[in-house]
């Protein structure tokens, strides 16, 4: 590798500084953020084939330009923005921000860390393909979150009755979408509400209509809400079906791309394919850690420390971690806590400690990383004695 070309990016233009490894002069430049700006780039004349680009990511203006530069064939590598800040702050204690400063300093941390930087080199395209896929479901999921919550709001209103049951089945949000109030089911005729159901299979529709016939009668709800009602089923019903899709989506590329890892995880009882989907999808690559602490770190479940003097004490977590990992691994420890005896033992154990629920979860969490850290690791699936 004769270069190092660091990268600046924003929205629509980039700035970069190419550094020659030996001591020859570097040159700096910009180009914009498109086919053209891309292309200008390597037509660089100090740009050679082995060139490593290193960029940062930072939210999601970096990843047309990763693609491209990985579609043709180049070294190129994101980095945590926060360790480029550390860098940048030990060099110097002059406060300079520009771009072209950025650039040659994005640069100049990739000369520093070439040696660690190249031997947990990953190649990202499809990995942050998953990782977008994974995302965007995790979002999906907390609207759905907030949706049911509006829909429940809305019935307490409009009939208040019905929510002795489950509101939520297909076939209850179905229903919901046309029929928002008990006035409106009290005004139908068993035939036109069996024709909401006669799409839903497996359900007893006829016990269905009289269950809700009886909680329609003397209801105290409000018959004006009843459209609220419905435009709330059915939002649920179509981010239902987005979300459905894009977890087929990243289920399928996960068991495609970590096939292993997936087989691995799911041996532990608690895990699932969807949330081993989400836990590879956010880390990659086990070899980007070298302990089960940093992965600990990187999820941000480790706890902060304190010293003063002689006084010294573990705090709160640190939270300092991926937010998007850490609520899966949480949703992780808690099933495992049901299902798995190991972890079930375990938590009981925190428990008769003292520990209050919150903080025994978290103890899980972390025996739990530090489980699947080792079996990842090692290529095993998960033992009873593990």
């Amino acid at each position: 590798m004769t270069t190092i070309v660091g990268i600046d990016v924003s929205s629509k233009k980039a700035n970069y500084h190419i550094l020659n490894i030996g001591g020859a002069q570097g040159s700096a430049g910009s180009f914009m953020m498109d086919y053209e700006g891309f292309t200008s780039l390597l037509s660089q004349t100090n740009i050679t084939s082995d060139s490593m680009f290193i960029m940062e990511s930072t939210g999601v203006y970096h990843l047309p330009l990763q693609n491209y530069l990985l579609h043709e064939g180049k070294k190129t590598i994101t980095v945590n923005p926060v360790l480029v800040k550390k860098f940048s702050a030990a060099q110097t204690l002059r406060k300079t921000k520009t771009d072209k400063a950025d650039a040659f300093m994005i640069a100049s941390f990739g000369e520093a860390h070439m040696k660690d930087i190249e031997s947990k080199r990953i190649k990202m395209s499809k990995d942050t393909q998953a990782k977008a896929f994974a995302r965007r479901r995790q979002e999906i999921a907390e609207d759905i979150a907030r949706a049911k919550t509006q829909l429940k709001s809305d019935l307490s209103i409009a009939w208040p009755e019905i929510l002795v049951i489950n509101v939520f089945t297909d076939s209850m949000l179905t229903f919901l979408s046309h029929y928002g109030c008990a006035e409106e089911v009290l005004a139908s005729s068993n035939e036109e509400l069996l024709t909401v159901f006669s799409h839903q299979r497996g359900r007893s529709t006829s016990f269905s209509i009289e269950k809700l016939k009886d909680l329609s009668r003397n209801s105290i709800g409000v018959p004006h809400f009843a459209d609220l009602v419905k435009d709330s089923a059915k939002k649920i019903i179509t981010l239902n079906s987005r979300i459905g899709k894009l977890t087929e989506a990243l289920v399928e590329h996960e068991k495609e791309f970590h096939k292993a890892e997936i087989e691995i995880l799911t041996s532990m009882p608690g895990i699932g394919d969807v949330t081993a989907s989400h836990f590879m999808a956010e880390i990659e690559d086990i070899t980007r850690f070298n302990s089960y602490q940093q992965l600990i770190a990187f999820i941000g479940t480790d706890p902060a420390i304190y010293q003063s003097g002689m006084a010294f004490k573990n705090g709160r977590i640190t939270k300092h971690g991926n937010k998007n990992l850490r609520k899966y691994c949480y949703l992780m420890a808690q099933k495992s806590v049901i299902y798995n005896p190991v972890f079930r033992e375990y938590y009981d154990k925190k428990r008769g400690e003292g520990f209050p629920h919150r903080k025994a979860m978290i103890a899980v969490l972390n025996k739990m990383l530090k489980v699947i850290f080792a079996l990842l690791t090692k290529g095993e699936t998960f033992k009873r004695d593990v």
